[in-house]
């Protein structure tokens, strides 16, 4: 049966890859569609099957094929076939042929591109083509049974609502208003963003167009216009974010896409081959590439089901966890005071404007006396500890502290330590006090040990802590963006942040001992009864389970599925799939759970629009955080006194031994834990 649900998933998503979405009812429904040409339809399905039944035949791995990634060029070569070609054995044979090849050439380039993170798109599928139709001149037999499509039946509709039609239509082969209505229909119930993006797109290349040959009437008529869809949508949807940065990247794609069009198709009409997608392969191809090496900002690194989804996700982990992978613990325990932030007054600019420069005060001071000696410094030989865990691949320790009015010029750094942190960034910590370090070379260290003491070394006017992130783990190397993961600003707690001038935040104190209680165990059941106004209604068991990702997971009897992680500094929920569920509400009442000592701590989170906001609403959210992503904020309030976490929604209390929660509350409801 699973080898069945399999076949059916391997034939269902090539169709609807080609419109970038990851769905199987549109898989269905595309394929009924393009049955309204019936050698179209046909002739794709016979490709995507001899491409699997080649598949088998070498022993292909079948999660490949599950993906649908490898097989939808298949599908493409197979529907053109029977564009051109009536079914028949001859064109059958040469669908089986082209299909073959064609799913062997997507893997080999898949692998070539996969180096530079770059995707394959339908690139397979023009280079085969040209073959085929280069083949096929020779082919008398097969050029008998050329189909002439403009008998096709179609409904009369204006020229420019009609072009566009015709044109989303032709990306499968069905260059009528009626499949193109139909296929946009599709679009527009599935993804709002993709059906802006496909009209954007096509009407702002027609424009160009039209501009360029002077016959916006003509430019409408040009049979390749689907082009300029493809490349609105993989640019500012699929591979980007819908943003309105990426927006404009994708209407110069489009004009790119119109000049490339014209000149492949005056290249090719020698021959007669069609044009068919190489504007956009080359067009879209090149952008990634370009933006994959300049580390563009605004990638889509997890592509979902529909660009809603990918937006949603992006927009939930910012609000949630920071825009940068690079997050840092405090380096030091305690009360301290910011002396320079980023792009700050003094040294803190330009490729070194992402450092942080810490000082501890007292009754508004830095120091006790007059602050003659470094000693007077309420900084100097405190500890300093280390905010990753890695490697130390450079340090000195040797020079002496400064006298408090003289600085080391030569070497501004002063004493320091270089970290390679376990994630690939670099740290470097500076202005060490003289012979204070505790590691070598080679080292490796855990956060939040103590690497060494606070001192007055380099170029420092007084004693402080400077921090800083690094592309290279160089001295002095160029600073990268970062933010600290967690500390306390008077009674709040923040997470991925950082403070700005002169505030004083305090490091979290941490309590290891709730993380015990919340280290859920592959396949471990937790039972718990369930009371609404204090009159038990039922049980429900929620059972830990691992998906192919190695994710962790939550599951009730009805297959509702909620995400968690445990790292060493907090237990947090980061995602739902199901309906209403007590699990539903748990990711509600406590998103996060901080491991901290710190009693009658406030903090602030941001739930996923879908959590706590209707279907309709949150459709909406999502369109309109393309324009603003603040829309998408779902600010909640928490409180959480060591015990239990409370919010407008009710509260989780954790139990005093190492077992999991035992109550949950909301409404009139309570979840008791059976131990």
């Amino acid at each position: 049966m699973q080898k069945y649900a399999l076949l059916v998933t391997s034939v269902l998503k090539p169709y609807s890859s080609l419109l970038f979405l990851n769905n199987k009812y549109v898989g269905l429904l595309l394929i009924l569609i393009t049955f309204t040409n019936p050698s179209v339809g046909l002739s794709g399905v016979f490709g995507v099957l001899f491409t699997i039944l080649f598949a088998e035949l070498i022993e292909f791995k079948e999660s490949y094929l599950a993906q649908g990634f490898y097989i939808y060029n298949s599908l493409l070569v197979g529907m053109g076939i029977g564009f051109l070609f009536s079914p028949s054995l001859i064109s059958i044979a040469l669908i089986a042929m082209a299909s073959a090849f064609t799913f062997m050439l997507s893997f080999m380039l898949n692998r070539l591109f996969s180096t530079y993170k770059i995707p394959i798109l339908s690139l397979p599928f023009s280079i085969v083509t040209m073959f085929i139709y280069l083949a096929s001149l020779k082919y008398s037999n097969l050029l008998s049974t050329l189909i002439n499509n403009s008998t096709l039946y179609d409904i009369q509709l204006p020229l420019i609502i009609s072009g566009f039609l015709k044109s989303f239509g032709t990306i499968f082969f069905l260059p009528t208003n009626i499949a193109g209505a139909l296929i946009l229909l599709l679009v527009l119930y599935f993804s709002r963003i993709l059906f802006v993006m496909a009209v954007s797109g096509y009407y702002f290349g027609i424009t160009i167009h039209s501009y360029l040959i002077g016959s916006y009437e003509q430019a409408l008529y040009d049979p390749y216009a689907f082009n300029y869809i493809l490349v609105a949508v993989a640019l500012c949807g699929v591979f980007l974010l819908p943003t309105w940065k990426n927006y404009i990247l994708a209407l110069i794609g489009v004009a790119i896409s119109v000049m490339l069009t014209d000149a492949i198709a005056i290249l090719f009409s020698y021959y007669s081959i069609p044009v068919f997608t190489l504007p956009f392969n080359i067009t879209v191809i090149v952008f990634i590439f370009i933006l994959s090496i300049t580390y563009y900002k605004e990638f889509n690194l997890e592509i979902k089901s529909t660009p809603e989804e990918s937006l949603s996700n992006y927009l939930s982990r910012i609000f949630r966890f920071g825009k940068t992978y690079v997050k840092l613990s405090l380096p030091f325990s305690g009360e301290w005071s910011v002396y320079q932030a980023f792009d700050d007054t003094w040294t803190h600019k330009g490729e070194y404007k992402y450092a942080y420069d810490f000082v501890k005060i007292k009754e508004g001071k830095t120091y006790a006396n007059e602050g003659l000696y470094a000693t007077d410094y309420y900084a100097f030989g405190e500890s300093i500890l280390s905010p990753v865990s890695g490697h130390v691949i450079a340090a000195r320790h040797d020079l002496v502290d400064n006298i408090i009015g003289e600085v080391d010029r030569v070497n501004n750094w002063g004493n320091y330590i270089i970290i390679k942190s376990d994630s690939g960034f670099f740290v470097e910590i500076s202005h060490l006090m003289q012979y204070s370090l505790t590691l070598k070379v080679g080292d490796y260290v855990e956060t939040n040990a103590i690497i060494a003491k606070c001192g007055n070394s380099g170029y420092s006017p007084e004693p402080h802590i400077h921090i800083q992130a690094q592309y290279l783990g160089v001295l002095g190397g160029f600073t990268q963006e970062f933010c600290f993961s967690e500390y306390v600003q008077e009674d709040r707690l923040l997470f991925n942040s950082v403070p700005k001038k002169s505030e004083l935040i305090n490091a979290v104190i941490k309590d290891r001992s709730i993380s015990s209680r919340l280290h859920f165990i592959l396949d471990d059941v937790f039972e718990y009864e369930v009371y609404e106004n204090e009159k038990f209604q039922e049980s429900v068991v929620f059972r830990v389970k691992m998906n192919t990702y190695s994710q962790f997971y939550l599951e009730d009897e009805a297959g509702n599925e909620l995400y968690f992680y445990n790292d060493t500094k907090q237990f947090y929920f980061y995602n739902y799939k199901g309906g209403e569920s007590h699990l539903k509400w748990l990711f509600k009442l406590a998103p996060r759970i901080p491991f901290v000592s710190m009693y009658k701590i406030h903090f602030v989170d941001y739930l996923p629009v879908y959590l706590v906001k209707s279907k309709l609403k949150s459709s909406l959210i999502e369109f309109l955080a393309t324009l603003n992503q603040n829309v998408y904020r779902q600010e909640r309030s928490y409180y959480f006194d060591g015990k239990c976490i409370n919010s407008v929604y009710g509260e989780v209390c954790l139990a005093p031994t190492n077992k999991a929660l035992t109550l949950i509350s909301y409404n009139k409801t309570q979840l008791r834990r059976k131990l």
